[in-house]
């Protein structure tokens, strides 16, 4: 404040810009930050002030009474909400100083350059002091908690008005006559305060998306919207994390979770048609083409954003989740280099197996094969990962089918070796000895499917395997279920036993599923999202949907009373 009373004296006195004016005395300015803290401002007076100040440099001291009147709503408005506040004057306020701003900006009045003199050298830096301090309250506004439909229309208003200012500034700011350009100095701090404000409370864990409604708003009217403000936001993106570095824990995931949620609900551009990109609307009409449509810087930029937002410390697992959720559609195909996401995918598996995250580890292996498919990564630790995963859990959780979509995504490859499709069926048919109904009925067309798809004669053995003497006393299983690698198991000298022992499975369902392994291999391959989403619910139904005929089979004798003539117990019930 100290700062702006000393420029404020500078301005007021004799200079080439206007008029010499009467210095304020102390008592005076007391007065005046008196009468502005028990008489509020009106429209009228506010609309009075910018007429005032846009007429002569005089009267450039009242942007302070402005930015006073709108410091002290914001306060007001983290204290006790909008009970207290007139939204026409507030709505006033915040418009007016964009106009006063809009004209001293077209101006270029706050503008320092070296051509001025020092009298207007000072003048300007005090307005551009001013302009920062506007910008701040706005950002200040955004972190306002107490959330109402007023308080929403303001923070609005604030972002709608702060981003007309960087286009004002990129029309008239320009460097040299003529030249594109981009005001994305002013940007990136109207993204950093935008991406800053709020709090975790705002973060849905579930989804590692951000609730936030300014953001929204951004998101919905200008991100979608503007192809500059898109790319120059993934252009300022890494300053804003290296900016972060001495901000709390907090911001970091508040940060974090504004970016899921951009790179989620905004598609980069068509993968199908990149130069599309060149018919988008500007929001900046003068912006440097040269730059903005290049697709190759684009994805620079958009890697490089990634890469700074992957490295800020101490990431929550539900940040790591719901970056794998996104990854394979929303990040590695904009990637410049896409193996630089292997060792976050690697981390991310191992955290997920450590903590027994199952899609944890599931998702950081769909983005592995991604990268081993589209852009022939080597990853030789890839089917052994995939193998650990086969837990007893796999089959009882609620995720077991985004499991088994991906599983079959995995094992769709020909060239497999059968000694690893062959452990890969044994594991899944020793898992369903233990595992419900609504898992059993998932593993037997699975392994039907892999066994047809396949077509190895060796794998067709786990189901006639001749290996044992009829002669021997009793089986040895040769499969070691202790092994972690698939290719060293020895499953392909085992059969699959387990299936067998399904026939007398007391649900008739399954009893009926597994009899299909006793019949030629020439049905076709099983629809497996026909099983995927069975549950113990959908069975039970199932059953009680059925047609049948004639009544039901009971094992208890009927009887007309629970005791006899003389009140005791029938013998029967003994």
């Amino acid at each position: 404040m100290a700062k702006g009373t000393k420029a404020a004296k500078s301005v007021t006195g004799k200079s080439k810009v206007g008029a010499k004016v009467a210095k304020p005395t102390k008592a005076s300015a007391k007065s005046v930050q008196k009468s502005v803290s028990e008489k509020p401002l009106t429209v009228e007076e506010i609309e009075s002030i910018r007429s005032d100040i846009l007429e002569s440099p005089k009267n450039y001291n009242k942007i302070v009474k402005l930015l006073d009147a709108l410091n002290s709503l914001v306060s007001s408005l983290e204290k006790s909400g909008d009970n207290d506040i007139d939204v026409k004057v507030s709505r006033a306020l915040i418009f007016n100083l964009y106009k006063v701003f809009q004209f001293l900006i077209s101006k270029s009045l706050i503008k320092v350059m070296k051509s001025q003199n020092e009298q207007k050298q000072t003048v300007a830096k005090w307005l551009n002091f001013k302009y920062m301090e506007f910008q701040a309250t706005i950002f200040k506004l955004w972190n306002v908690e107490n959330f109402t439909q007023t308080i929403g229309t303001l923070k609005i208003d604030g972002l709608e008005r702060i981003l007309q200012l960087v286009r004002d500034e990129s029309k008239y700011l320009v460097p040299n006559a003529g030249d594109q350009f981009f005001s994305s100095g002013t940007y990136r701090k109207v993204l950093a305060g935008l991406l800053k404000s709020g709090s975790t409370s705002s973060i849905d864990e579930q989804t590692g998306l951000s609730n936030d409604y300014v953001l929204h708003e951004f998101l919905d009217s200008y991100f979608e919207q503007y192809w500059d403000l898109k790319f120059y936001f993934y252009s300022e993106f890494p300053a804003i994390v290296e900016d972060l570095a001495q901000e709390s824990a907090e911001i970091h995931r508040i940060v974090f979770a504004k970016l899921v949620t951009l790179t989620k609900k905004s598609p980069m551009y068509d993968l199908e048609n990149k130069d599309a990109i060149t018919e988008s609307a500007l929001f900046v009409k003068n912006a440097p083409e040269n730059t903005m449509y290049s697709v190759n810087l684009f994805k620079i930029n958009f890697e490089k954003s990634w890469i700074a937002a992957l490295n800020l410390p101490d990431l929550q697992k539900y940040e790591y989740v719901s970056t794998l959720t996104i990854l394979h559609k929303r990040i590695i195909p904009f990637f410049s280099n896409a193996q630089k996401l292997m060792d976050f995918l690697a981390a991310s598996y191992t955290l997920g197996i450590k903590t027994k995250d199952i899609v944890m580890a599931i998702l950081a292996l769909n983005g592995l094969w991604e990268l081993m498919k589209s852009y022939n990564l080597d990853y030789p630790d890839f089917y052994t990962n995939l193998y650990a995963i086969l837990t007893p859990e796999l089959l009882h959780l609620p995720e077991k089918s985004r499991f088994f979509r991906l599983l079959d995504l995995f094992m769709s490859s020909t060239h497999l070796p059968a000694a690893i499709v062959a452990s890969f069926i044994k594991r899944l048919a020793r898992l369903s000895l233990t595992a419900p109904p609504s898992g059993i009925v998932v593993v037997i067309p699975f392994i039907y499917n892999l066994i047809k798809k396949h077509g190895h004669s060796t794998c067709m053995l786990l189901i006639h395997s001749t290996t044992t003497a009829e002669q021997d006393a009793e089986y040895f299983d040769p499969y070691d279920e202790d092994e972690k690698d698939p290719a060293k198991t020895e499953a392909i000298g085992s059969s699959i036993w387990e299936l067998e022992s399904m026939v007398n499975h007391y649900h008739p369902n399954i009893s009926a599923l597994v009899k299909i392994f006793s019949q030629h291999f020439t049905k076709y391959s099983y629809n497996m999202e026909d099983f995927l989403d069975w549950s113990y619910t959908k069975l039970l139904d199932a059953e009680m949907k059925k047609n049948l005929k004639g009544e039901l089979g009971l094992e208890f004798e009927k009887w007309s009373s629970m005791f006899d003539d003389d009140g005791y117990m029938e013998d029967y019930l003994y």
